[in-house]
């Protein structure tokens, strides 16, 4: 067993020629890292059945080519997989992830969010926490830091009765009563703690996530979105 093993995850993969996988992974050492892994195309390989999305891995590659070899895997822990809306849930990180970290930046606390999200998923913790908590840890990464509790040009404090709207890279401001994207106060407060109470709660900072995560991926949509947006009217 080689002495460089690192905890890694499965974000994406896809085949590469006829034979190989060309596989995205969130590692702990080296961020998001995408590795060659030859002859894994084959359906009776072993490494292609290890190789699954929110399966804990320990891993270690070499090469110093542009896209290095995966040398050795194995799986390093077992927690239950995330089922249903869940596993779309883990699509939706992991799609994230590829989209918005850059490559070979080490992300180490993003790495133990994300490990622990997985965990957590799978064993049916709640949807709208786990996935703004990580939403809003990716963005810290990413040094787009959102502060949910301080308008941006004043810094006064959020107030729970209030309503407010949010604009990338200002931050927060209070919204008149017609303002199309408002957001109360007590959400703020709410997602800014990890405390999520309600549905009309849960509904809002969704769709004040999904502007903030959409002025930053761009125009293209992302597809785990779709998909289940497509099954979910099935």
């Amino acid at each position: 067993m080689p002495g460089d093993l690192t905890p890694a995850y499965v974000l994406h993969a896809r085949k590469y020629g006829e034979r190989h996988l060309l596989v995205d992974m969130l590692t702990l050492s080296a961020g998001r890292t995408s590795l060659m892994v030859r002859g894994a195309a084959s359906a009776k390989s072993r490494r292609r059945g290890l190789l699954q999305p929110f399966t804990p891995l320990l891993v270690s590659w070499s090469g110093r080519g542009r896209i290095p070899n995966l040398k050795y895997v194995e799986q390093h822990s077992r927690h239950d997989p995330p089922q249903g809306r869940a596993l779309f849930s883990g699509f939706y990180l992991n799609e994230l992830l590829v989209r918005l970290i850059g490559p070979d930046e080490p992300v180490s606390d993003l790495f133990f969010r994300y490990e622990k999200t997985i965990e957590s998923l799978g064993a049916g913790g709640n949807l709208e926490r786990l996935l703004r908590t990580f939403e809003l840890e990716l963005l810290q990464t990413l040094g787009y830091g959102v502060d949910l509790l301080h308008e941006g040009q004043s810094g006064a404090a959020v107030r729970s009765q209030a309503w407010y709207s949010y604009e990338p890279e200002l931050g927060l401001r209070e919204a008149a009563s017609g303002h199309k994207n408002r957001i109360s106060g007590d959400t703020l407060i709410a997602l800014a703690h990890g405390q999520l109470m309600d549905v009309r709660q849960s509904r809002e900072a969704k769709e004040l996530m999904r502007r903030i995560l959409g002025y930053y991926l761009g125009d293209r949509p992302l597809k785990s979105r779709e998909l289940f947006s497509a099954l979910s009217r099935d």
